[in-house]
């Protein structure tokens, strides 16, 4: 009983680590840079107005230079959408389903105030923020709802904290020419607000903790989800370019192997947009793991995502990103002669279009 006990601890951490990189696999699938490989031309495109010279053409063949180098003085206004569905029939639950969905959507704006070759900066500001999150097992559910513009009972709950915090404040985003977020500032007033409601009593190193916590990387991995890793190199009309890199799944090393292809060139209204599809397949480098007296074993694994990205280049900005990913997964866990299984299935969905 001792060592079953153990067990079930040491499934829930390991759930934890798979539920945190899950919330990453859209983030993955959007992102890349290398290799491209040349085909024909297809169709016309229009050369004239902003940022031109992007697009060239050798002969039959047409190339692009894939760069976010939007005009100073350029105002955006986005939304963003984030599904996650996920499903665990494992002895934490009482070997029954538990299925949990959250959809999360974003409404905020943008200003370029600065422009040059390789960078641009960004006033950005959230506008309202909502939540939906349901838990379902069997006949029951638990729903909770959160509003930004609504102040309920929910509003004030720790869990928003961070979300009422950064409504209607502005802060600043610095983004290479590739798509790239390197830095984020101002967060000064974000900060404040967050403290404030905390109770203003809190020690130095709880306020680091916190800005460690919610601060560039957090509020990073989301608004890098509005830009695309573009390549360093021109792409052929029709081409394809890859980027593979490792990382973690649950406590497995794997490989992610992306893969991205211009679809299509499209004029409108005097701008060109580049339709690129996007796929990610993962591969398991090892699907056993023993870590001191305990071995995790995958028995099962399905894996994989796809994408398509609207970039208008004219503007330097983007139009639509659409994704979904999965992850469908059964892990055996043994111990001391016990054994466990565990089965997760994860889908994420995310939409981030541009309004006006």
């Amino acid at each position: 009983m001792v060592y079953f006990k153990s067990l079930l601890i040491k499934l829930h951490i390991v759930t934890k680590r798979y539920i945190f990189l899950f919330i990453f696999l859209t983030a993955i699938i959007l992102q890349g840079c290398n290799k491209d490989s040349k085909t024909d031309n297809k169709t016309t495109t229009s050369s004239s107005g902003q940022n031109s010279d992007l697009i060239k053409k050798d002969g039959n063949v047409e190339k692009v230079t894939l760069a976010m180098k939007p005009k100073k003085g350029d105002k955006f206004v986005y939304k963003m959408i984030a599904k996650t569905t996920s499903q665990e029939n494992s002895p934490l639950t009482q070997d029954k389903d538990i299925t949990s969905d959250q959809v999360i959507n974003y409404f905020y704006s943008m200003e370029v105030t600065e422009s040059s070759a390789d960078v641009s900066t960004y006033k950005a500001k959230y506008d309202s923020i909502n939540i939906v999150s349901t838990v379902k097992s069997g006949d029951s559910s638990l729903v909770i709802k959160y509003n930004s513009n609504i102040k309920d009972s929910i509003y004030n709950k720790p869990d928003f904290i961070q979300y009422n915090a950064i409504i209607n404040e502005d802060f600043f985003l610095r983004v290479s020419s590739k798509g790239e977020i390197s830095d984020i500032y101002g967060l000064e007033k974000i900060y404040t607000k967050m403290f404030k409601a905390l109770g203003d009593t809190l020690k130095d190193s709880d306020k680091n903790e916190i800005k460690e916590s919610f601060g560039n990387n957090a509020i990073k991995s989301v608004m890098q989800q509005q830009f695309q890793l573009f390549p360093d190199t021109e792409v052929v009309r029709d081409s394809s370019w890859t980027r593979s890199y490792d990382t973690q799944l649950m406590i497995f090393p794997v490989k992610n192997n992306l893969s991205y292809k211009i679809k299509d060139i499209q004029n409108q209204n005097g701008d060109n947009i580049v339709v690129i599809d996007a796929t990610l397949s993962i591969a398991f480098d090892q699907k056993e793991i023993n870590e001191k007296d305990v071995k995790y074993q995958i028995s099962d694994m399905d894996t994989g995502g796809k994408g398509t990205i609207s970039f208008n280049l004219s503007r330097g900005c983007i139009v639509k990103k659409e994704t979904n990913t999965k992850v469908d997964a059964t892990m055996k866990i043994s111990s001391k002669g016990q054994s466990m299984k565990s089965k997760q299935n994860a889908n994420t969905y995310l939409l981030v279009e541009l309004q006006k």
